[in-house]
């Protein structure tokens, strides 16, 4: 009897065991595996630089310094899966040459940022995204001034709870939209001469307000609104782009010159005390010189529309969108295409094609800055 208890028993170890076994791998099967699907590399206006980690679960940030020989910055947080966490190549960066990952104690896990120059760290936010700022605190480059880089805003269209157009084959404008910013963001800064930003990178809503908000904050040099358009016509079919009319144009100089706090319409310039027909006329003259280089931005684009993109007869055209409005900003809103025409919304997933208006907006930029 006793030998059989003892069978008995180990048998029944064995069972648990398995059991055991079992339950922990579908544990881990259930478990969300946090992946980074992004690091993105952002300049502010005040000098700094915004790294944002996208993942799928929120990351938690235990601490962060600098190390010196050589330069770089320690982010510490909490213990990551190293099978799944990945870091991707950052986009192209003034300060940071590289970034790496690997975990340093049983608890944390480590990203290091390797520099070009020393710097601080202005700011940490856990979460998803998760972000870190960090700014230099010597020249980049020793015995040289760095020039100028105008800042780029680049705006995708809807987001969010609004898709906007929509495809014959479901496809969704905000997606389409982010895609061609992501892209067009990425070949701005491959060219070493712009700092770019971005009302959204992610699908999330944003007000229309907001987003032209958003860019003079940062004090943006160039808005760009990027959109897919819808037709009851299915022939309608190719890219365009708006700038904006004069109508909408006297319409916001006179909502602007009624508004209570005019210290921030015209950069450098407090109105607040200014007698109100001289504001609306100061007002004025600011937005049709922001007019007068919109248009002339628009027509370079145009101009350098590489031969095989599909555009509307009238390429150039006049509006009253609100994201046109900024008074100080050359603004533009490039309508894609139609994403009700089966053949234009075909051609708009398609990389090749993306490449080619990216280029063409691109061109556009270069000729702008250059004075052209």
């Amino acid at each position: 009897m006793t030998v059989a208890n003892g069978a008995m028993a180990t048998w029944c170890r064995m069972i648990l065991g398995m059991g055991c076994a079992l339950l922990l791998a579908l544990a881990a099967n259930g478990a969300v595996a946090q992946d980074l699907s992004g690091v993105v590399i952002t300049p502010t206006a005040t000098g700094s630089e915004l790294l944002t980690f996208n993942t799928n679960s929120p990351l938690t940030v235990v601490k962060s310094f600098v190390l010196s020989n050589p330069n770089r910055v320690a982010i510490d947080i909490s213990r990551v899966d190293s099978a799944t966490f990945k870091l991707p190549k950052p986009n192209t960066s003034q300060l940071v040459k590289a970034v790496r990952f690997g975990q340093y104690d049983a608890t944390t896990s480590r990203i290091v940022l390797d520099l070009t120059a020393p710097a601080k760290i202005v700011a940490t936010r856990s979460g998803s995204p998760m972000t870190v700022e960090i700014m230099a605190t010597g020249a980049i480059k020793a015995g040289q001034k760095e020039k100028y880089k105008p800042l780029i805003f680049i705006d995708a269209g809807h987001g969010g709870q609004d898709p906007g157009a929509i495809g014959k084959h479901n496809t969704h404008e905000k997606d389409v939209t982010l895609n061609y910013t992501k892209a067009l963001r990425d070949a701005l800064i491959a060219t070493g001469k712009y700092r770019v930003g971005l009302t959204r990178e992610d699908d999330h809503f944003i007000m229309l307000p907001e987003r032209v908000a958003i860019a003079r904050r940062q004090k943006a040099d160039m808005f760009i609104s990027l959109h897919a358009d819808s037709n009851p016509n299915p022939e309608a079919s190719g890219l365009s782009i708006y700038t904006l009319s004069e109508t909408a144009s006297d319409d916001e100089s006179a909502a602007l010159a009624e508004r209570e706090n005019k210290a921030d319409i015209i950069p450098g310039i407090d109105l607040s005390g200014t007698d109100a027909d001289v504001a609306s006329i100061l007002i004025d003259l600011t937005q049709r010189e922001t007019m007068n280089k919109s248009s002339k931005f628009a027509d370079l684009v145009v101009k350098n529309l590489h031969p095989k993109i599909n555009k509307l007869e009238k390429t150039h055209r006049y509006a009253g969108f609100r994201v046109l409005k900024a008074p100080d900003i050359p603004s533009v809103l490039i309508e894609l295409g139609f994403l009700t025409n089966e053949k234009n919304e075909h051609l708009l997933l398609t990389a090749e094609y993306r490449e080619r208006v990216v280029e063409s907006v691109v061109k556009g930029i270069d000729r702008f800055y250059a004075g052209e």
